[in-house]
């Protein structure tokens, strides 16, 4: 045997080589020598492989028998081996300084195959026993399970070499592996398995182990105990991340690291690359943009219902590009199908499909670049084959689409006066004492109506996204906002102009008994006096349920309780404005638009822009007020089905998927899926603790976690004063800082004059934000409904701002520039109040 003095992989094997290049980049791995054999030298031992590994193919041997032959024969070998590199190597160990030894196999830890597991590794190994232990990691080679492997691999016998690791062994008092992807396909989640002691006792599943789940880009990770399993520090979590994002560097792969952790020190054991990886398909979800609408965790029942919206409105958008072209319609099918995913209950875009959607558009190369600016898609690689379509498709497509985009404002137009019909014609024809059979008709109806022509939507948004991305080239940031702001008759503060109104009604003086019983009616009274009662501001409540009922935070969820299926909730916010100052309640807009500049270019792109987002807000209204709808229908057929004894319950109806629901129409019992409800119910529970990841990078297939227990670990605040975001609405404003994780926890009083810190907005955040003193968010871009709706309320805001609800605490004072984007901490004693 011979000591390695120059270690490339071809020489020594990818396990040596790899720990070689890690010490050399800096990484602490514990001192190691690589001795090579003499045997794999000889001829004759080529020879005889060859030989025993033809007489296996030719049914000569069984595996085991083959394998005793090569075990006999290699042990004769090993023992003419020279040892005094070995007896030299010994002689350096001192008191009670033991080894490692380890295999390094020409075939191990590659890409194609690991061989994990396969060759004996020793560990606590004394100086006297190194030989002995040598010759079990050389007999390794040839043990069946072994062979299985080369067989498998079509990996010949003669050309399998091994060389020998004698490492200094390091007795870890917690060890574990570190992936820097999920075994299972998720490309950028990393994963970390951890236990006491040294890292056998993990392999052989002697220690109970703590799985933690991290995701780098979001920063942001959860971990799944077992039993008394160990909990990493912040600092030992920290260390290992570092560490895993150095071998990255060196390795360029996804990795598979061995550690150990010995008086807080972190030891590199071995690297390999992952293998076994599902192959592609990549699938990319993304939740930019549409976490505003699906901000928490959503039911079966919505999931379908919006899944089979989206197909329906792409597929009508393809058709208008495509026109009788059935051929190409009917290959973008699973699409149309797949333009959004549900994942841990968690909504995401299918971006893949959005961008091969994308690419049939002309001049998508310059499109899409905007369409990701004002969604806030912050990873720009497209990850989409690209779509091939001959020369004249594309031309017509290309006309057709700018017939569209021209026409865009006048259509929207005429979607609005259409909209409003079947919207009145809903509110004729429905009733609470409906059946299932005239609700499912109902439903029908009214989908095949509105989404008939809903897709003039997406070619509006790509209007306003196309002029606002050009008035940000041609003016400065500061600028677009001005000119952006002040969307006269904007629909999305309707709402809350109305609703103010009312309160401003009750608090006249006049009124004063109306708002004693509006203080003091308890919430089981609330629907039959709003039914029932003949006061015109009563009545006034009517009119509001009836055209602005549906707005609330998380609209778009249909198990969302809404002011329309709960009234109560309505009154509750009566009586919580009640208690604020009058000078809190606002009755009009306090944006203001900018002057009509010199520039006529500025001024016909600043007009376009605006049409197109006032536009976009009426429609996203309409939407709210389609799923308010379909939210009544459903709440209604589970009633029905509660009454036919399907259900145990109406609101069960949510965890039923559409197929399911409407195969009742068919007058089939599903009253045995109530134990799985109560399963779908408890998943829903869990997921809703994972924390909310924004993009999820798939191979192979979309699958879901199931964990147990599940611990958030928080991001450590630091002493960072300044924090830069994206500016959407100008003004500086000095306050007090409240954090929201849950916007149906917080009430006026709380945010009232407050600096609202968030992940995200959605349209039913309105009436919120009108006490707030300023906005910070995670999430969005210049044409998110937090940006819109701060300019419209004239209260500065600034969104994308990365880890604000970590960073910031409730009660801090921060100073926010809604013009630059710039957060600065504020002292106490500084804070200007």
């Amino acid at each position: 045997m011979k000591k390695l003095t120059h270690l490339s992989r071809h020489s020594v094997g990818s396990k040596a080589y790899h720990l070689h290049l890690m010490k050399k980049q800096g990484l602490v791995v514990p001192p190691f020598s690589v001795f090579s054999f003499d045997l794999f030298d000889q001829s004759a031992i080529h020879t005889f492989l060859k030989e025993q590994h033809e007489s296996f193919n030719g049914g000569k041997y069984t595996l085991v028998k083959l394998s005793q032959q090569l075990q006999q024969e290699f042990k004769e070998k090993f023992l003419q081996e020279d040892f005094t590199a070995i007896h030299e190597f010994s002689r350096r160990a001192s008191g009670n300084h033991t080894y490692s030894v380890r295999s390094s196999a020409n075939v191990e830890d590659e890409a194609s195959a690991s061989f994990a597991g396969q060759f004996s590794t020793r560990l606590f190994v004394e100086a006297e026993e190194l030989i002995k232990a040598i010759e079990e990691t050389l007999l390794s080679l040839y043990q069946p399970s072994a062979l299985s492997y080369y067989f498998e691999n079509d990996i010949s016998l003669e050309t399998v070499k091994l060389h020998v690791i004698l490492q200094d062994m390091v007795a870890g008092n917690l060890s574990g592996v570190y992936f820097t992807a999920n075994p299972q396909g998720l490309l950028n989640e990393h994963l970390i398995v951890v236990g006491k002691g040294v890292g056998s006792g993990i392999v052989e599943d002697k220690v109970a182990t703590t799985m933690v789940t991290i995701h780098p880009d979001n920063q942001l990770s959860y971990f799944e105990t077992s039993e008394d399993s160990p909990i990493l520090t912040a600092k030992e979590q920290t260390d290992l991340e570092d560490m895993a994002k150095n071998v990255t560097e060196i390795f360029g792969q996804k990795m598979d690291i061995e550690f150990t952790f010995l008086n807080d020190q972190l030891y590199v054991l071995q690297a390999r690359p992952i293998t076994k990886l599902p192959a592609e398909p990549v699938i990319i979800l993304d939740n930019s943009n549409i976490v505003e609408s699906y901000p928490g965790t959503t039911t079966p029942l919505t999931f379908s219902f919006i899944q089979e919206a989206y197909g329906s409105i792409f597929r009508g958008l393809a058709k208008r590009m495509l026109k009788n072209d059935t051929q190409t319609l009917q290959s973008f099918e699973p699409t149309f199908q797949n333009m959004i995913a549900q994942v841990n209950s968690r909504i995401y875009y299918q971006i893949n499909n959005w961008y091969q959607l994308l690419q049939l558009l002309p001049f998508s190369k310059q499109i899409i670049p905007i369409w990701q600016d004002m969604l806030g898609v912050q990873v720009t690689e497209i990850s989409a084959p690209k779509v091939k379509i001959n020369r004249l498709t594309r031309l017509k497509i290309m006309g057709r689409i700018i017939k569209s985009f021209i026409q865009a404002p006048q259509s929207m137009k005429q979607l609005d006066s259409d909209f409003e019909k079947i919207y009145a014609k809903f509110n004729q024809t429905y009733t609470r004492e409906a059946s299932f059979e005239e609700l499912y008709h109902l439903f029908e109806q009214i989908k095949q109506e509105v989404l008939e022509q809903w897709d003039i939507t997406l070619i509006n948004d790509l209007y306003a996204f196309v002029y606002t991305g050009l008035l940000k080239k041609v003016c400065s940031p500061e600028e677009v906002q001005a000119e952006i702001a002040g969307i006269e008759q904007i629909e999305s503060m309707k709402p809350v102009y109305a609703l103010n109104k009312i309160i401003h009604a009750i608090q006249e003086e006049q009124n004063s008994d109306y708002r004693k019983i509006i203080k003091s009616i308890s919430s089981e009274l609330v629907a039959d006096f709003i039914e029932t009662d003949l006061h015109p501001i009563t009545q006034d409540i009517r009119r509001f349920i009836q055209q602005f009922g549906d707005r609330a935070p998380e609209e778009l969820e249909l198990e969302t309780a809404t002011f329309r299926s709960h009234p109560s909730s309505l009154i509750q916010l009566f009586q919580q404005q009640l208690e604020l100052p009058q000078t809190a309640i606002r009755t009009e807009s306090k944006a203001t638009s900018a002057n009509k500049s010199r520039n006529s270019l500025v001024n016909g792109l600043k007009k376009r822009a605006m049409t197109g987002i006032k536009y976009r807000e009426s429609s996203r209204l309409n939407r709210t007020r389609i799923y308010g709808m379909m939210r009544l229908i459903f709440i209604t057929m589970g009633e029905r089905l509660v009454e036919e004894k399907h259900l145990n319950q109406s609101e069960d109806i949510f965890y039923l998927t559409m197929t399911e629901l409407f195969e009742l129409a068919s007058h089939k019992d599903l009253s045995d899926k109530q134990i799985e409800l109560t399963k779908r119910k408890h998943k829903r529970t869990v997921d809703q603790q994972l924390p909310a990841f924004s993009r999820l990078i798939y191979a192979g297939s979309i699958f879901e976690k199931h964990p147990q227990t599940i611990n958030q670990q928080q991001i450590a605040p630091t002493n960072q004063q300044d924090f830069q975001g994206i500016g959407c609405s100008k003004g500086v404003v000095r306050g007090q800082v409240l954090v929201v994780e849950d916007v149906q926890a917080v009430n006026f009083q709380q945010s009232h004059d407050k600096i609202i810190v968030t992940k995200m907005t959605d349209p039913g955040w309105v009436y919120l934000l009108t006490q707030a003193k300023g906005i910070i968010a995670e999430k969005g871009s210049l044409l998110s409904h937090t940006a819109i709706i701060s300019r419209e309320l004239g209260i500065p805001s600034v969104v994308n701002v990365k880890q604000a609800t970590q960073q910031l605490k409730t009660g801090e004072w921060v100073e926010l520039n809604g013009q630059t984007g710039l957060i600065k901490r504020l002292e106490a004693d500084n804070n200007g109040s």
